[in-house]
């Protein structure tokens, strides 16, 4: 059974989804249904979750902010998209956030269990693959032809890697910035740069914030509300929790110890 999370703060459609769903024959398991965002994050640090279903505009912390975090904690969540904000702008993030599914209100029963089972089926396809010691894509061929030899996946990582180190501290930098910059697949680069580094890339754009801001830190001059808006977050709470999950410090203690 794979554990899902429901966020969502209308408590109509919370509850509709809790049981009108048939969770249990889609191999799934509700692990929880949460009013807002931040609600939902507690619960991810208590339980992982395997899938999340959340709605876009929510109090405290809206539903793009929560998958951003959810993915910091666990970059292979299925996260699916519920909302009534058929919008350009939310969409497009969601695509860079690498959201499974964008469903809109008034929700449909039906279309929900058809997203909810194909993210499953994902997730079924992944673990299989890694059941059987293989990494998905890194056995697939450039569009040359030529299989990727050791020599030319360093260097794709590298570039990569690279890119991550220039520009995190932007606030939408995304996997797919990445993967266009360096000309491949989203999965693809992810699998290859796991293989190389043992990190995907979100991780990377998460530990290069944080030891950009440990080098700002070490400046009294500098604030730490504009540290956290200097490395890429809105959220001050949310970049106090990401640094101290990195480094056993909160932004405070760490400049304390090392001003």
């Amino acid at each position: 059974m794979y554990k899902l999370l429901i966020a969502e703060d209308v408590r109509t459609v919370r509850e509709t989804l809790v049981h009108a769903i048939p969770w249990e024959r889609l191999g799934v398991t509700l692990i929880g249904a949460a009013g807002n965002g931040e609600e939902a994050l507690a619960r991810l640090e208590e339980e992982e979750a395997d899938l999340l279903l959340t709605d876009i505009g929510m109090p405290k912390m809206d539903g793009l902010a929560l998958i951003e975090a959810a993915q910091g904690r666990r970059p292979d969540i299925r996260c699916i998209i519920l909302s009534g904000l058929n919008e350009f702008d939310h969409a497009r993030k969601a695509i860079r956030l690498q959201v499974r599914d964008y469903v809109l209100k008034p929700i449909d029963p039906a279309e929900i269990e058809r997203v909810v089972s194909e993210a499953v089926k994902d997730i079924e396809r992944g673990r299989a693959a890694e059941a059987r010691g293989e990494l998905p894509h890194l056995a697939e061929l450039l569009p040359s032809g030529e299989p990727l030899g050791n020599l030319k996946k360093k260097k794709l990582v590298d570039q990569a890697v690279g890119y991550v180190r220039e520009h995190c501290a932007r606030r939408d930098l995304a996997l797919s910035d990445v993967a266009a910059a360096v000309g491949l697949s989203e999965k693809y680069l992810n699998s290859l740069v796991k293989e190389v580094v043992g990190s995907t890339i979100n991780p990377l754009i998460v530990r290069f914030r944080m030891e950009e801001a440990a080098k700002l830190l070490r400046d009294p001059a500098n604030r730490i509300y504009e540290i956290c808006e200097a490395v890429g977050y809105a959220d001050l709470d949310y970049f106090r929790e990401s640094f101290k999950k990195q480094y056993g410090l909160t932004p405070t203690e760490f400049r304390n110890r090392h001003s």
